[in-house]
């Protein structure tokens, strides 16, 4: 197996580099083409956007844990989660057009349609895709994922170009539709390789009864648990909002998606660790993995932290063409410390939970009680430290999380002894290379 999960992580960080360095580059174009202002409303509907995606349930996310049980029946199971992702798309819609009429009423501002709409228009590509993504990934097929996610990379990046002629956040909007069409047509076109649409029944295949085991035992706690996640790492715009001007937000926000890519490569750590121990033989094995993947985060962590201490400044001459600007750099700096302290080892550990353990104690006892400390302290060091506050609270939120996680994973007898292992992972190195897996 190992083979296939160096595989699977080989494609996964060919296709995160690429997102990456398009995200650098599309956020340089917006930051320097877009009105201050515009970027300030992208940061406040993304802050928005954290309570909408309290309804982005992925029922499809089970896959991870069940792909065993789905072989037989693909088709039936891939239709199913399809319908439940169709329905969700319905009401994405609904949601966008109610916001869209708050928000242009609040500010007196009619660009917040179009960003809003940009931001759904993504959200309902991944979910109608995210079925196949997610088990060709876990079926060790990351190579046609990535494949397909390079196209959609290159469109973004050649369409968003002509924002030097257009900067608009309506220009943006159109080429966000245009990507989302391409992107799931792309999908369907590879799903009549993989799957037998003419064995689907629309009618006898539709099976209520799998939806809701599947919602009400997995899908709704690794929701939820990731509903929290994504509110501690993005929600800080929308508390910023409530008191500062869209300015400040604005640069809290560039500071807030320069540092989040930071948080790409362990969160691929994070998922494939998910995949690796799913298709794991025995305990042992289980432990060993996890350690490997932890070990792994730790090292990028490391790397990452070097990276933007020596080279933050730099970076943001790129984003916004400013040579020196001290206070994005420390918002940047904070949010980047944060990010390392939790996930170097927090995504790791919680996919081993979300595999072997209980998703719902997961929630209960570690995500719940981190998203009240989280509102809490977002709320107050807004309110009366504003942004340099609310930056510095992110390392304090992440010290917090890791303790809980670390308790949590304990209940299930996890061991740490293999975490040491650093010159197994240099053999392992050395192996990988002159076995060249990747050919």
């Amino acid at each position: 197996m190992k083979e296939k999960i160096i595989s699977n992580i080989f494609f996964s960080f060919i296709e995160k580099f690429f997102i990456i360095s398009s995200q650098f580059f599309i956020s340089m174009l917006l930051i320097r083409c877009l009105e201050r202002q515009d970027y300030g409303i992208i940061g406040v509907v993304s802050g928005y956007f954290v309570f909408i995606n309290i309804l982005n349930i992925s029922l499809e996310s089970i896959i991870l844990k069940d792909h065993k049980k789905y072989d037989k029946k693909l088709e039936k199971y891939i239709y199913n989660f399809f319908i439940f992702n169709l329905f969700k798309s319905f009401l994405f819609i609904i949601l966008a057009i109610v916001l869209s009429y708050y928000l242009t009423n609040k500010f007196s501002n009619v660009e917040f349609v179009y960003s809003i709409f940009s931001i759904t228009i993504i959200y309902i590509a991944d979910a109608l895709v995210s079925p196949l993504v997610i088990y060709n990934s876990v079926k060790f097929n990351q190579k046609l994922v990535t494949k397909i996610s390079f196209v959609r990379t290159v469109l973004n990046i050649l369409i968003l170009l002509g924002i030097f002629y257009i900067p608009t956040l309506q220009f943006v909007f159109f080429k966000d539709l245009i990507v989302s069409i391409i992107y799931i047509s792309l999908w369907l076109f590879a799903t009549m390789k993989i799957l037998d649409l003419r064995k689907i029944d629309p009618i006898n295949d539709l099976d209520i009864l799998f939806i809701k085991k599947s919602f009400f035992e997995y899908a709704l706690w690794t929701h939820l648990n990731g509903v929290i996640t994504n509110f501690i790492y993005k929600s800080d715009t929308f508390f910023l909002s409530m008191f500062a001007g869209l300015v400040t937000v604005g640069n809290y926000n560039i500071a807030l998606n320069s540092a989040n890519i930071a948080n790409i490569l362990p969160m691929i750590l994070g998922y494939q660790t998910s995949i690796a121990v799913s298709n794991a033989k025995d305990r042992n094995q289980e432990f060993i993995i996890s350690n490997m993947f932890i070990r792994l985060s730790i090292y990028i962590g490391i790397i990452i932290l070097f990276l933007f201490f020596f080279f933050g400044d730099f970076y943001l001459y790129l984003m916004t063409g400013e040579y020196i600007n001290k206070e994005i750099y420390f918002y940047m700096m904070m949010i980047v410390l944060g990010l390392v302290i939790v996930k170097s080892f927090a995504s790791p550990l919680n996919a081993y939970i979300n595999i072997k353990g209980s998703v719902y104690s997961l929630f209960k006892n570690v995500l719940m009680i981190v998203f009240i400390f989280t509102g809490i302290i977002y709320f107050f060091s807004a309110k009366y430290f504003g942004a340099y506050g609310l930056a510095i609270s992110n390392v304090f939120i992440s010290i917090f999380w890791f303790i809980l996680i670390i308790k949590e994973v304990k209940k299930y007898g996890y061991k740490f002894d293999t975490l040491l292992d650093i010159r197994n992972d240099y053999q392992f190195i050395k192996k990988v290379l002159k076995n060249d897996y990747f050919r």
